[in-house]
């Protein structure tokens, strides 16, 4: 009887003329805790430290406050968007200090 099975393929490695690369341990392959990216997995990047991040909000509100020319009344608004935007460029970090802060809701007094 005739063999209908397909000749095994050779790796792509091999078919372009280069070396195949090493494989990387089970565990390494694991243990990617970042995002993934196109199926590809992208390592966890740290994002600024609180000080860091802090000085680029108070620049940024800064500038916000010169484009007003420095009106008075305000501040919180410069730095609350200066905070969104500082953590739009950082890439929207997890972290709890990249997000702004919320203030409890009040509730109407009973009276």
């Amino acid at each position: 009887m005739e063999d209908t099975r397909k000749p095994a393929r050779k790796p792509r490695s091999a078919v372009a003329g280069r070396p195949a690369a090493p494989k990387k341990p089970a565990a390494a392959r694991k243990a990617g805790s970042g995002k993934t990216v196109g199926g590809k997995a992208r390592p966890a990047v740290p994002g600024p430290t609180p000080v860091a991040r802090e000085e680029r909000v108070r620049t940024a509100a800064y500038f916000r406050s010169e484009r007003r020319g420095f009106a008075p009344g305000y501040e919180w608004e410069d730095w609350l968007a200066a905070e969104a935007e500082v953590g739009a460029l950082a890439g929207g970090a997890a972290d709890a200090a990249s997000k702004p802060r919320k203030t409890p809701a009040r509730k109407p007094k009973a009276g």
